[in-house]
């Protein structure tokens, strides 16, 4: 309870004062609303707020603060909009310290940050386990839609409750949501039928609101291990840096339910907590992550390059670091497509491991992804098929996981072993499997299908710009011979740096890249050294630009 509601001592308190300012409360008064994305924090000086949360049915109290403590949660650093409620108890007087300088905090006192951070972050994971807060999924929970607007919200880190219809029905018609075609969301005061994810991100104030035109030193595509890592050392170094994902930041590597092998984490960390851990960080230093704005195209503009977002919205950038990452690949399984999102998956994360408890499951691939999910969910199913083409795990996986893998009594492995069908009503219930070297097939009964045979990589929104390999990977630094840049018309003198695309001032980092590692220490490298060149293109372009004006007069 401590680390989650610290009582500052007098040091600490004095220690807020010249982030903020003093003001008066009064008794009764909202200090600001659900759905308010300007919430700063409010340090007690005296009298009482309570933290309120108003969900499906009812308003509830989360917490009532007193002197020496403090409000705000991962919301208040990140710009989001808020999804709890705070009201002033009692007469009293507190410091007020906007989100721009709680940022500012947390840098430039570190010790005192820590403590803050650390009560945002554990308050968030309360919010997340006991779903407290003002969102809410209404549909049933077997529907597609609502697999992938589950997905989304989990991933993004939002709490919220998920209903049937007929399990809440005089409390939905409250929210006029009662005739409404399902999935409903319900977040911030609105009522969504339906919705997409931007629509959900916009509601939840996620998105972030980028002004058109807007002009950043870097943006950084994608928000996975590399994304993530170039927001942080560039933004931690004065840039001014905006993240565009498309989902959800963490990329796959946030969906890996254990990593035994990064540096630093003897016991293994998940995917989601590692990732987690690096968004907080890029909101620290300031950069602006927006989540649900993907990239449609990218085209030389004045001074850099201008980005296309969904939505026709324009971003100007001086540099450009694609973290983009891979998709896994659809193996053309015939009747997959019925079943995605309701029996089908392609990652194995908490959630997946609910819906799996006592299931029969499939895990198709042979890497250290197939591996690590294999060994998450034989702790949820009844029984973990791992199904590969070729003659076992040795080549494609760590040691560790193979070791561990056969340790475990419900798990087997299927070799030279793949499924040709799926088949089921509403969900999936079997599979046609056919062993490759003899042409036999046979039926498997099965609930769920894991998915984890490779990744196409995202950058159609490049391919017409940059010089790609022939896979769709972006070539970068001494991978580009002299043919690709005279295709791609280079117009310096120099060749590329190393992580340099096609296009000057174009950075391409982790799985993106062509001949990248696959691995979350070689994605974090990799984005952060390309912020040591961004850093030589920007300079570069200013040593030039007073020569330009120059032969322009």
């Amino acid at each position: 309870m401590d680390e989650v509601f610290p009582i500052l001592n007098a040091e600490e308190m004095a220690l807020f004062t010249p982030y903020g300012e003093t003001r008066v409360l009064k008794a009764g008064e909202t200090l600001w609303e659900i759905g308010d994305r300007e919430a700063g924090l409010y340090l007690l000086l005296s009298g009482e707020v309570e933290i309120v949360g108003r969900g499906v049915r009812a308003e509830h109290l989360l917490v009532r603060l007193t002197a020496g403590q403090f409000t705000g949660e991962i919301s208040t650093m990140a710009g989001d909009a808020a999804l709890v409620e705070g009201r002033a108890v009692s007469d009293g007087e507190a410091v007020y310290v906007s989100r721009a300088d709680v940022r500012r905090l947390l840098v430039t006192e570190p010790e005192l940050g820590e403590k803050v951070l650390m009560a945002f972050t554990l308050r968030r994971m309360r919010m997340v386990a006991e779903h407290l807060g003002d969102v809410a999924l209404v549909g049933d929970p077997d529907d597609r839609e609502v697999a992938v607007l589950r997905t989304f919200l989990s991933r993004n880190g939002v709490p919220f409750e998920v209903h049937e219809a007929a399990a809440t029905c005089q409390a939905l018609a409250e929210r006029g949501a009662k005739d409404l075609p399902q999935p409903v969301v319900i977040c911030g005061g609105q009522t969504l039928s339906r919705p997409t994810l931007r629509q959900v991100a916009e509601c939840l104030g996620i998105a972030a609101e980028l002004a058109p035109g807007a002009r950043y030193d870097l943006a950084v595509i994608g928000a996975g291990p590399a994304g993530l890592a170039a927001a942080i050392y560039g933004a931690s170094e004065g840039l001014s840096v905006v993240v565009l994902e498309a989902c959800a930041p963490g990329g796959q590597a946030a969906t890996s339910s254990r990593i035994e092998n990064y540096l630093g984490f003897p016991t293994g960390i998940s995917g989601q907590a590692l990732l987690g851990r690096a968004y907080l960080q890029a909101n620290k230093f300031g950069a602006r992550v927006a989540v649900a704005r993907g990239v449609t195209a990218m085209a030389p503009g004045d001074s850099g390059y201008d980005l296309t977002l969904d939505g026709e919205d324009l971003l100007k950038a001086r540099s450009v670091v694609i973290a983009s990452g891979a998709i896994y690949r659809n193996p053309g399984i015939d009747g997959l497509e019925r079943f995605e999102e309701s029996g089908v998956h392609y990652a194995a994360t908490h959630i997946e491991g609910q819906l799996c408890r006592g299931s029969r499951v499939i895990v198709i691939g042979g890497g250290n992804s197939a591996g690590q999910a294999a060994v998450f969910l034989s702790r949820h199913a009844k029984q973990v098929s791992i199904l590969v083409r070729g003659a076992g795990l040795a080549e494609s996986m760590s040691d560790y996981l193979v070791k561990r893998i056969d340790s475990l009594e419900n798990v087997e492995l299927l070799t030279h072993t793949e499924v040709t069908a799926m088949h089921g009503e509403r969900k999936l219930s079997g599979a046609t499997v056919k062993n490759n070297r003899t042409g036999e097939a046979r039926e498997m009964d099965v609930d769920h299908v894991f998915i984890f045979i490779g990744a196409q990589p995202a950058t159609a929104f490049a391919a017409s710009s940059l010089a790609l390999d022939e896979r769709g990977f972006v070539l970068t630094g001494d991978a580009l011979d002299q043919a690709a840049l005279d295709n791609g018309g280079w117009p310096l003198p120099r060749r590329p740096f190393l992580l340099e695309s096609s296009a000057p001032g174009v950075f391409a980092a982790g799985d993106v890249r062509a001949g990248s590692v696959k691995r979350v220490a070689a994605a974090v490298g990799e984005g952060s050294g390309c912020i040591a060149f961004v850093h030589r293109v920007l300079a570069d372009a200013a040593a030039a630009a007073p020569q330009d004006a120059r032969a322009a007069s």
